[in-house]
């Protein structure tokens, strides 16, 4: 049964627009692993909406379906059921088990630079383009966004951040605790898709 603090995750990496040979109609491509959907523009609208609008929005079914209305979307539901079997969408809720299970399965893929501490709040680091912040996260999120594409999927990254962590003196569970730092990132990083400095992709088969 659905949980209302289940976020919906978005997964894959969008392409651009497929062209018909004809120009009459066109698709939007996500590439999830090495497979590549094909959308059309409400689906993918539907599917950028799980990114969420800005740093405070963290899309739940019933929140993208009423800013989905607002938009004149239809089809929002079927949309999202699609895009949950698909493995486009994960309904996810951080302090729940099934969390573990979702870093398991998905490697999150930083894609702007980080930018360190913000000047005029120091407890906060930015990321963004060179010398252009675009969004401002905690610590620990930061620690597993700059290092997740090392690590072979986001809970081996939330183990080695919180290590680390421990290794240079931090002592709070938040930054220290791999699960706690797992429902941190899950909390937060809508702040990162929804600005396109961060994807999910599944775990790759090694």
């Amino acid at each position: 049964m659905a949980s209302d603090r289940e976020l919906l995750i978005p997964v894959g990496h969008d392409l651009g627009v497929l062209h018909a040979d004809n120009g009459d109609e066109r698709r939007q491509q996500v590439r999830v692993g090495v497979e590549v959907a094909e959308l059309g523009d409400r689906e993918f609208a539907v599917w950028l909406l799980a990114h969420g609008m800005d740093d405070a929005d963290r899309p739940t079914r019933e929140s993208l379906r009423e800013r989905a209305g607002k938009l004149g979307l239809d089809g929002v539901d079927e949309a999202v059921e699609r895009f949950l079997t698909d493995g486009l969408l994960v309904a996810v809720d951080p302090e729940e088990d099934a969390a573990v299970e979702f870093a398991r399965e998905h490697q999150l893929f930083p894609l702007l630079h980080g930018l360190g501490p913000d000047p005029e709040q120091p407890w906060m680091q930015t990321v963004g383009m060179l010398n252009q912040p675009i969004a401002q996260v905690s610590n620990a999120l930061y620690d597993v966004w700059a290092w997740a594409q090392l690590a072979p999927e986001l809970w081996t990254g939330c183990q080695d951040a919180a290590m680390v962590a421990r290794q240079v003196g931090v002592t709070s569970p938040e930054e220290t605790e791999a699960r706690q730092v797992l429902s941190g990132v899950l909390g937060q990083v809508h702040g990162l898709l929804c600005v396109r400095a961060a994807y999910f992709d599944r775990r790759r088969i090694r």
